[in-house]
C-alpha cells in the first residue's frame, strides 16, 4: 500500500498524494484538450460524397462568423471562471481554506468538461465527415457536366486553400454549441447552488439568474446557423454532447443543487491510504468545516406554526408559545 504523506506551509496543510492526484488530473485534461484541438484542425475528415445540385449545401460562404473562437473561448470559459473567482471573493460567510478549494474545484471541473468536450467533438466531426452547408461555394467545384443523379466528391474542388475544404466537411456536430454549452451549464448549476435557486420560495429572480447562461448560450448556437456553418441538427446535437459533459463533470466535484445544506460548497478533496477502521477521520486535507449548515434557520424557511412553537420552546426563548396568526409566526422566525 502506497504511503501518504503531510505537506505543511505555513497553516495549510495538505496530503502529498492527493496534492500528485490533482496534479495529475490538471497534467491530463490539459494534454486531452491541447491535443484534442490540435488533431482536431490537422487530421482530416472523411469526406463524404455530396451533390452538386443538393441546394442545402449552396449557402453563401461568410468568412467571419458572428462568434469567432476568440469570444467563444472568452465566453466559455472566462465567465465560469469569473463567477468562481466571484464567489470565492464575496462569499466570506466560508472560511478561506473552503473558498480556495471550492475555487480550484471550479477550475479543474470546467477543464476536465471542455477537455472531454472538444476531445468528442474533434473525432465524431473527422468520422462522419457530414459537409457544411456552405461546403459547395467553399469547394469551387470545377465545371462539369454530372448527371444529376451521380454523387461527387472532394477531388472536384478547386479551392486553393485545402483548409477549407476541410473545415467544410466537419458539420456535425457543432464545435461552438457543445463549448458554449458546456461552459453554460456548469455556470448555471453553480450559480443555482449559490442562490438556492430550488429552495421552494418563489423567488424568480433567482430563477432568471440561473438560466441567463443558457439563453446566452442558445444565442451562440443559433450564430452557426444564421452563418450558414451548421444545420439545426448539428447544433442541437452540439448543445446536448456539451450539457451532458458540463453537468457530468459539474456533479463530480459539486453536490446536487437540490441540496441546499451544501450551499454550493464543492466536495472535499478526495485522499487515499485512510484506513476504514478511522472512517476516514482526518482523511481529507485542512477544508475548515466550521461552516456548518444552519438546520433551524433552514427550516425557516417553510416553517409551520407548529414547528415555530416547538422550536422557540427548544431554543429556551420560551414556554407554552402558541402561534395563532401570521403576526405571531412571524415573531416567532424573527426570534430564531
Amino acid at each position: 500500500m502506497l504511503r501518504d504523506w503531510a505537506i505543511t506551509y505555513k497553516c495549510l496543510q495538505l496530503s502529498g498524494l492527493s496534492t500528485l492526484s490533482y496534479i495529475f488530473d490538471f497534467i491530463f485534461y490539459s494534454t486531452i484538450l491541447i491535443f484534442s484541438t490540435v488533431l482536431g484542425r490537422l487530421v482530416p475528415p472523411i469526406y463524404h460524397e455530396f451533390s452538386l445540385f443538393d441546394i442545402s449545401l449552396r449557402y453563401t460562404f461568410l468568412p467571419q462568423a458572428t462568434v469567432p473562437v476568440w469570444l467563444l473561448i472568452l465566453i466559455s470559459a472566462g465567465i465560469p471562471l469569473l463567477q468562481f473567482l466571484l464567489c470565492a471573493i464575496f462569499f466570506r460567510s466560508l472560511s478561506l481554506k473552503r473558498r480556495l478549494w471550492d475555487f480550484f474545484a471550479g477550475c479543474l471541473c470546467l477543464l476536465g468538461a471542455q477537455a472531454t468536450q472538444v476531445w468528442a467533438v474533434s473525432l465524431l466531426k473527422n468520422i462522419t465527415g457530414l459537409p457544411r452547408p456552405d461546403m459547395i461555394e467553399r469547394c469551387e467545384p470545377m465545371v462539369q457536366s454530372i448527371p444529376f443523379t451521380q454523387l461527387s466528391n472532394v477531388a472536384i474542388c478547386t479551392q486553393p486553400n485545402w483548409n477549407v475544404v476541410m473545415e467544410g466537411f466537419r458539420s456535425f456536430p457543432s464545435g461552438h454549441a457543445s463549448t458554449v454549452f458546456c461552459g453554460m451549464i456548469i455556470t448555471s448549476l453553480n450559480m443555482a447552488a449559490k442562490l438556492q435557486t430550488f429552495d421552494r420560495r418563489n423567488n424568480s429572480f433567482k430563477v432568471f439568474l440561473t438560466i441567463a447562461p443558457l439563453l446566452g448560450a442558445a444565442f451562440v448556437a443559433g450564430t452557426r446557423v444564421s452563418d450558414n456553418r451548421h444545420f439545426l441538427r448539428d447544433v442541437i446535437a452540439g448543445s446536448m454532447l456539451g450539457s451532458f459533459v458540463g453537468a457530468s463533470f459539474y456533479h463530480q466535484y459539486h453536490p446536487s443543487v437540490f441540496q441546499l445544506a451544501s450551499r454550493g460548497r464543492a466536495f472535499p478533496p478526495r485522499r487515499f491510504c485512510i484506513s476504514r477502521f478511522f472512517r476516514n477521520i482526518g482523511g481529507f486535507w485542512s477544508v475548515d468545516a466550521d461552516e456548518a449548515f444552519d438546520e433551524v434557520n433552514e427550516a425557516a424557511r417553510t416553517i409551520e406554526n407548529e414547528d415555530a412553537e416547538r422550536l422557540i420552546q427548544e431554543s429556551g426563548h420560551g414556554t407554552n408559545v402558541q402561534v395563532k396568526t401570521l403576526a405571531d409566526n412571524i415573531k416567532i422566525v424573527n426570534m430564531l
